[in-house]
């Protein structure tokens, strides 16, 4: 038999997901928001000229049939119908490109401010490293012996998404040891959680939170390793799972930096490991042991500065940040369900190379509405003079007004052309 179900149907991964699509089909981006409202006030515009260019032909005594026509013509050439479509269009087929590359795009808004992003904040675990942790080594500092120890860990651990905690879970299972479900479970953003076996309190986590609950910390030696303690009233035990850096992250981290962005590593993780993955990377502002609060003020710091933020995370911890920031990018196959809530991108195949995707598409989009937009008005400009000069019929003039439309909704299907990371 197959695992049980542990979810409804609507708080399902594919649910949130069918959501992200149903919303990004409702949202409308600034330069649209722009167009719409430019067209309302432009309509009135344009009816109006048509009225006054019958009135003064009628004035010059032409004939009621000539100057109708030739307002008509006006009116038809003066249509903002290409420019009403010069967003939207290249919107949607940017979402749809994004969409056939494993990228969801949130709306128009995601792609419009991932295009003007100048500060990219990046997490450590499981987005520039794989998440993909095994358990290397248990050391216990009293008795009970590595079985029992992660026996207890992996009875608090198991109510828990975060990459550490499932790797513990995956070994005791491995080792077909019984996992009590523990009771009273506390999950600590940015230090561990805590809950209760068999009468007793456990906590497992970081350092830090070792530190904070006033546990004293064995002498052990250093490494570059994660580490997860185990404690009750004192330190038990500590189980060291290494980790991988994905192999594309450092292109990544080198495509943005040619692009003229910021790049830091904001993690909770100790200095050491952290220093070891930025420097592999490529990442030289690195800022380590770090809670969700303190990474949050970083956020808050770089917009307050006039940046523009990009914020790429995978877990529960990286939250608060995926909401400050001005756009939040989700490691979606293995993300928490509250990054994939607050993602206004998600990258469904978890790769890493898919960050530089989304933004060389968000900037191909950009670039291509203004085209769309300086297109639309000078062909709109360019008939109106020649109208008005009665220097174009009323089917050359719809020739002309349909003919733009075609242009601009053709210039955004130029979208769908790979380019980036992958071609």
């Amino acid at each position: 038999m197959g695992n049980p179900a542990t979810r409804r149907l609507g708080e399902s991964a594919l649910s949130r997901i069918l959501d992200v699509i149903e919303m990004a089909q409702q949202q409308k981006a600034p330069a649209q928001r722009f167009t719409d409202t430019f067209s309302d006030y432009y309509t009135w515009v344009a009816l109006s000229l048509a009225a006054v260019v019958f009135v003064v032909l009628l004035v010059m005594h032409r004939p009621i049939a000539d100057a109708f026509y030739r307002s008509m013509t006006v009116l038809v050439v003066a249509s903002p119908c290409a420019l009403v479509l010069s967003v939207p269009s290249a919107i949607l087929v940017a979402i749809a490109a994004g969409a056939r590359r494993g990228i969801l795009f949130r709306g128009g808004v995601a792609v419009e401010n991932l295009a003007g992003a100048t500060q990219f904040a990046f997490d450590k675990t499981g987005t520039l490293t794989k998440g993909a942790l095994v358990v290397a080594s248990i050391a216990s500092f009293d008795s009970q012996g590595e079985d029992a120890l992660l026996r207890h860990a992996a009875s608090v651990a198991h109510f828990s998404t975060h990459p550490l905690a499932r790797a513990i879970v995956a070994e005791a299972g491995k080792r077909n040891l019984p996992i009590n479900g523990a009771t009273d479970f506390l999950n600590l953003p940015g230090l561990g959680m805590e809950g209760s076996v068999g009468g007793n309190r456990i906590l497992i986590g970081s350092r830090r939170l070792m530190r904070d609950r006033g546990i004293a910390i064995p002498a052990v030696e250093l490494t570059n390793e994660g580490e997860v303690w185990i404690a009750n009233d004192q330190a038990v035990g500590v189980i060291y799972l290494p980790d991988e850096i994905r192999p594309a992250a450092k292109r990544v981290i080198d495509f943005l930096k040619r692009s003229r962005l910021s790049v830091t590593l904001l993690t909770g993780d100790r200095v050491g490991p952290a220093a070891v993955v930025a420097e592999q990377v490529g990442i030289t502002d690195v800022r380590a042991e770090l809670s969700p609060q303190a990474k949050l003020q970083c956020i808050h710091d770089w917009r307050a500065s006039g940046k523009k933020v990009a914020m790429v995370g995978d877990g529960i911890n990286d939250a608060p940040s995926l909401t400050a920031a001005d756009v939040s990018i989700g490691m979606g196959a293995r993300g928490s369900d509250a990054a994939l809530e607050q993602a206004d991108v998600v990258l469904m195949h978890d790769k890493i190379e898919n960050v530089e995707e989304a933004f060389v598409l968000s900037r191909r989009a950009r670039s291509i509405i203004r085209q769309n937009v300086v297109i639309s008005l000078g062909v709109v400009l360019f008939l109106i003079v020649s109208a008005l000069a009665e220097k174009i019929n009323l089917t050359a003039g719809v020739i002309g007004h349909e003919g733009s439309t075609v242009l601009v909704v053709l210039n955004g299907l130029r979208l769908l052309r790979a380019r980036g990371a992958s071609s």
